[in-house]
Protein backbone atom coordinates (compact mmCIF):
# COMPACT_ATOMS: atom_id res chain seq x y z
CA UNK A 1 0.00 0.00 0.00
CA UNK A 2 2.67 2.46 0.79
CA UNK A 3 4.75 1.88 -2.01
CA UNK A 4 1.55 2.18 -4.65
CA UNK A 5 0.50 5.99 -2.64
CA UNK A 6 4.80 6.92 -3.33
CA UNK A 7 3.85 5.41 -7.02
CA UNK A 8 0.83 7.96 -7.13
CA UNK A 9 2.35 10.90 -5.67
CA UNK A 10 5.25 10.61 -8.35
CA UNK A 11 2.87 10.13 -11.23
CA UNK A 12 0.86 13.40 -9.70
CA UNK A 13 4.15 15.57 -9.58
CA UNK A 14 5.16 14.33 -13.08
CA UNK A 15 2.39 15.72 -14.75
CA UNK A 16 2.16 18.99 -12.25
CA UNK A 17 5.88 19.53 -13.74
CA UNK A 18 4.89 18.42 -17.29
CA UNK A 19 2.13 21.28 -17.29
CA UNK A 20 4.49 23.36 -15.83
CA UNK A 21 6.93 22.93 -18.68
CA UNK A 22 4.39 22.83 -21.16
CA UNK A 23 2.94 26.73 -20.13
CA UNK A 24 6.25 27.96 -19.46
CA UNK A 25 7.33 26.95 -23.37
CA UNK A 26 4.20 28.36 -24.61
CA UNK A 27 3.81 31.47 -22.59
CA UNK A 28 5.11 33.93 -25.76
CA UNK A 29 4.29 33.68 -29.11
CA UNK A 30 4.55 36.47 -31.68
CA UNK A 31 4.32 36.36 -35.38
CA UNK A 32 5.37 39.56 -36.69
CA UNK A 33 6.55 41.21 -40.01
CA UNK A 34 9.64 43.59 -39.69
CA UNK A 35 10.25 46.28 -42.26
CA UNK A 36 13.13 46.94 -41.63
CA UNK A 37 16.96 45.05 -40.66
CA UNK A 38 17.31 45.39 -36.94
CA UNK A 39 20.38 44.25 -34.46
CA UNK A 40 19.13 42.31 -31.29
CA UNK A 41 22.11 42.66 -28.87
CA UNK A 42 25.15 42.25 -31.15
CA UNK A 43 23.28 40.16 -33.85
CA UNK A 44 21.96 41.85 -37.02
CA UNK A 45 18.63 40.55 -38.76
CA UNK A 46 17.86 41.71 -42.16
CA UNK A 47 13.98 42.97 -42.65
CA UNK A 48 11.26 39.90 -43.08
CA UNK A 49 8.85 37.84 -41.37
CA UNK A 50 9.45 36.37 -37.57
CA UNK A 51 8.44 34.45 -34.66
CA UNK A 52 9.21 35.65 -31.80
CA UNK A 53 9.09 33.00 -28.50
CA UNK A 54 10.21 32.26 -24.81
CA UNK A 55 12.18 28.98 -24.76
CA UNK A 56 12.62 29.48 -21.06
CA UNK A 57 11.98 31.84 -18.39
CA UNK A 58 13.14 35.29 -19.89
CA UNK A 59 15.39 34.29 -22.65
CA UNK A 60 13.10 34.85 -26.15
CA UNK A 61 14.31 33.58 -29.41
CA UNK A 62 14.09 35.49 -32.01
CA UNK A 63 13.61 33.47 -35.71
CA UNK A 64 13.97 34.31 -39.37
CA UNK A 65 10.79 32.59 -41.33
CA UNK A 66 12.65 33.22 -44.37
CA UNK A 67 16.22 31.30 -43.70
CA UNK A 68 15.82 30.15 -40.10
CA UNK A 69 18.35 32.25 -38.60
CA UNK A 70 17.70 33.18 -35.06
CA UNK A 71 19.03 35.47 -32.19
CA UNK A 72 18.50 33.85 -28.39
CA UNK A 73 18.86 37.03 -25.60
CA UNK A 74 18.38 36.79 -21.97
CA UNK A 75 16.50 39.36 -21.51
CA UNK A 76 14.36 41.77 -18.41
CA UNK A 77 11.26 42.04 -17.25
CA UNK A 78 9.53 45.62 -18.44
CA UNK A 79 10.63 48.32 -16.10
CA UNK A 80 7.62 50.13 -16.68
CA UNK A 81 4.17 48.88 -16.84
CA UNK A 82 3.28 51.64 -19.59
CA UNK A 83 5.09 49.37 -22.05
CA UNK A 84 2.38 46.80 -21.45
CA UNK A 85 -0.72 48.65 -23.14
CA UNK A 86 -2.56 45.79 -24.51
CA UNK A 87 -0.69 45.91 -28.02
CA UNK A 88 1.01 42.74 -29.24
CA UNK A 89 4.45 44.56 -30.37
CA UNK A 90 8.33 44.98 -30.85
CA UNK A 91 9.54 48.13 -30.02
CA UNK A 92 12.68 49.62 -31.24
CA UNK A 93 15.29 52.49 -30.70
CA UNK A 94 16.31 54.33 -34.20
CA UNK A 95 19.27 55.81 -34.74
CA UNK A 96 19.62 57.50 -38.01
CA UNK A 97 19.04 54.03 -40.15
CA UNK A 98 19.97 51.62 -37.75
CA UNK A 99 17.14 49.77 -35.13
CA UNK A 100 17.77 48.19 -32.14
CA UNK A 101 15.22 45.95 -30.46
CA UNK A 102 14.26 47.44 -27.26
CA UNK A 103 11.35 45.53 -26.26
CA UNK A 104 9.01 43.15 -27.08
CA UNK A 105 5.61 42.82 -25.48
CA UNK A 106 2.21 40.40 -26.45
CA UNK A 107 0.35 43.17 -24.36
CA UNK A 108 0.36 41.93 -21.05
CA UNK A 109 2.47 43.00 -18.54
CA UNK A 110 3.43 39.31 -17.55
CA UNK A 111 4.72 39.07 -21.07
CA UNK A 112 6.50 42.35 -22.16
CA UNK A 113 10.33 42.03 -21.95
CA UNK A 114 12.91 44.74 -22.26
CA UNK A 115 16.71 44.13 -24.02
CA UNK A 116 19.81 45.57 -22.89
CA UNK A 117 21.46 48.23 -24.94
CA UNK A 118 24.18 46.28 -27.82
CA UNK A 119 27.34 47.96 -27.49
CA UNK A 120 27.08 49.43 -30.52
CA UNK A 121 23.95 51.13 -29.51
CA UNK A 122 25.76 52.67 -26.60
CA UNK A 123 28.67 53.77 -28.68
CA UNK A 124 25.50 55.94 -30.63
CA UNK A 125 23.67 56.95 -27.96
CA UNK A 126 26.99 57.92 -25.76
CA UNK A 127 28.47 59.82 -29.22
CA UNK A 128 29.47 63.50 -29.35
CA UNK A 129 27.03 64.77 -30.88
CA UNK A 130 24.48 62.81 -30.10
CA UNK A 131 22.32 61.57 -32.91
CA UNK A 132 18.56 61.87 -32.42
CA UNK A 133 16.70 58.70 -31.01
CA UNK A 134 13.34 57.70 -32.55
CA UNK A 135 11.19 55.09 -30.77
CA UNK A 136 9.34 53.10 -33.56
CA UNK A 137 6.92 50.07 -32.19
CA UNK A 138 6.17 47.38 -35.03
CA UNK A 139 2.52 46.19 -34.33
CA UNK A 140 1.41 42.47 -34.85
CA UNK A 141 -1.13 43.43 -37.66
CA UNK A 142 1.90 44.98 -39.79
CA UNK A 143 1.37 48.70 -38.56
CA UNK A 144 4.31 51.01 -38.02
CA UNK A 145 4.39 53.48 -35.45
CA UNK A 146 7.11 56.21 -34.50
CA UNK A 147 7.29 58.72 -31.89
CA UNK A 148 10.35 61.35 -31.15
CA UNK A 149 12.25 61.66 -28.22
CA UNK A 150 13.92 65.49 -27.60
CA UNK A 151 11.76 67.15 -30.58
Amino acid sequence: MKRILCLAAAVLALCVLTTTTQAQSDSLKIRIHVPFSFTVENTTLDAGDYVVTEPSNQVLRIQSQSDRTSSIQHVQFAHSRQESDGRVKLVFHRYGGQYFLAIVSNGTSDSTFDYQMSEREELLANATPKPHLNVVSVLVDGKVEGSNFGR
